[in-house]
């Protein structure tokens, strides 16, 4: 087969998911291309499978996932894709594989798996638990989702379907999981990067900026500075080496631990 991989990550978790199903799907001798979303790419190669993974932010998919999705162009003939979703929380993945699933199959696509897999959480400025894990916790649920992604691969290639249903959160009473999903959605995004800041361990390394995966963040007076497009992703609160990145309201980070997928290098580092 060929297969054509897409992703969008913040700290890692997506492209450690891909590429676990890169090297079984390699190993199975499928031919493979892996690479980050673009707004650039409307259309694929010809392949036989198309393989999509994204995170779950505030019970949907970013919304840099939603415009690339949205901007595919309408495959002509009927197109196979999976869809793999990384999650804190394997209960709290929200709408976003029905937000992927809605988006392609009117891009005339057949989704033949979808899955949420665990991976650990890196929302570093949350106000309250849960936080992002220790080293040696973050390793071990790095390991248990590799050998479910390992699982998950070997049921692709064999042809097994499989599909995840939807659920609410046990937390959750259903008025509050639409609340937060609503509010979030068309308010909270909008406004939450107005509240970076950073403590006065900040060196203006402008780290932070070079590594943005949307290009929030420009550097002014040494100091950085965040705009409308940013995904609170927390790629620069948990690559900073100063560790001097916050959100005021609640999002303080000192002597919180701090998340990135160990072997995740963004460009710019």
């Amino acid at each position: 087969m060929k297969i054509e991989l897409r992703y969008f990550t913040g700290t890692g978790n997506s492209l450690k998911v891909l590429k676990t199903c890169d090297i079984l799907f390699a190993e199975s001798g499928n031919s493979t291309n892996i690479f980050k979303i673009s707004k650039d790419e409307t259309m694929f190669p010809d392949s036989d499978l198309i393989g999509f993974c994204f995170p779950v932010y505030a019970f949907g998919i970013p919304r840099i996932c939603k415009k690339y999705l949205q901007g595919i162009e309408r495959f002509k003939k009927r197109q196979k894709a999976f869809i793999l979703i990384t999650a804190g929380d394997l209960d709290e993945s929200g709408f976003a594989i029905k937000e992927c699933k809605r988006i392609l199959r009117k891009k005339n696509c057949e989704v033949i798996y979808s899955e949420i897999i665990e991976m650990p959480i890196s929302w570093t400025t949350s106000p309250k638990p849960p936080f992002p894990p220790s080293k040696e916790d973050a390793l071990e649920i790095i390991m248990k989702a590799v050998i479910k992604t390992q699982e998950i691969a070997k049921d692709i290639v064999n042809g097994i379907e499989k599909h995840h249903r939807f659920n609410y959160p046990k937390r959750y009473s259903k008025i509050k999981f639409y609340l937060d999903y609503l509010v979030f959605k068309y308010f909270g995004i909008q406004n939450m990067w107005r509240l970076f800041n950073v403590y006065d361990t900040c060196n203006g390394c402008q780290l932070c900026a070079r590594i943005c995966p949307t290009n929030s963040i420009r550097v002014v007076d040494k100091n950085p500075v965040w705009s409308s497009t940013c995904e609170q992703c927390m790629r620069c609160v948990n690559f900073c080496p100063t560790e001097s990145i916050y959100q005021s309201q609640g999002g303080d980070t000192k002597g919180k631990s701090k998340y990135r997928e160990p072997s995740f290098k963004p460009r710019g580092r």
